[in-house]
């Protein structure tokens, strides 16, 4: 394959191992969420590490297969084209796999989707999650507490509005 697609697995395989990390150390930028109910952060947190842990395991994996496609096979002419046929382009061994030779093309493109659905299942699991640890009045609350400091615990804007104070300075 392409260069392309080769920086793009090594960037996936990079970001999977910084959410593996995440996983077993408990810490980082993947927990910080703000507005998490009262008295739910270390049930969260302990959820948010097991699905973590799994994502990290399914995005290497992803990236792993991709990694060893395109390290032990490439795309190339098997038969060049003529003027009757055209040119047939397959998946080419470029490595001796030794024990290994039972990662053919299918297993490994298999093992890529299996992993990637696992991803964005676990993903979509995450965001789930995460909805039913929100609490989605705290945003609200905050907004409103910032605008009542302000001067007024009115959210739209009032002079634009006013048209008495107009007529009362006229006068």
């Amino acid at each position: 394959m392409s260069s392309s697609f080769a920086l793009f697995d090594w960037l996936l395989l990079a970001i999977s191992v910084y959410v593996l990390y995440a996983a077993i150390v408990g810490k980082g930028r993947l927990y910080s969420v703000e507005n998490i109910k009262e008295g739910k952060q270390e049930e969260f947190k302990a959820l948010s590490r097991k699905i973590y842990f799994f994502l990290g395991i399914a995005m290497i994996i992803n990236s792993a297969a991709s990694l060893m496609r395109s390290t032990f096979y490439a795309y190339q002419e098997v038969t060049p084209a003529t003027d009757t046929a055209s040119a047939v382009y397959e998946w080419v061994s470029t490595k001796s796999l030794g024990a290994f030779s039972f990662l053919t093309i299918p297993v490994l493109d298999i093992t890529s989707y299996v992993a990637l659905a696992i991803t964005l299942g676990m993903i979509v699991l995450l965001v789930v999650k995460m909805r039913k640890f929100v609490d989605k009045d705290a945003q609200a609350k905050k907004s409103q507490g910032a605008s009542c400091a302000r001067g007024g615990c009115n959210t739209m804007p009032t002079s634009a509005f006013d048209f008495d104070e107009d007529e009362k300075k006229s006068n």
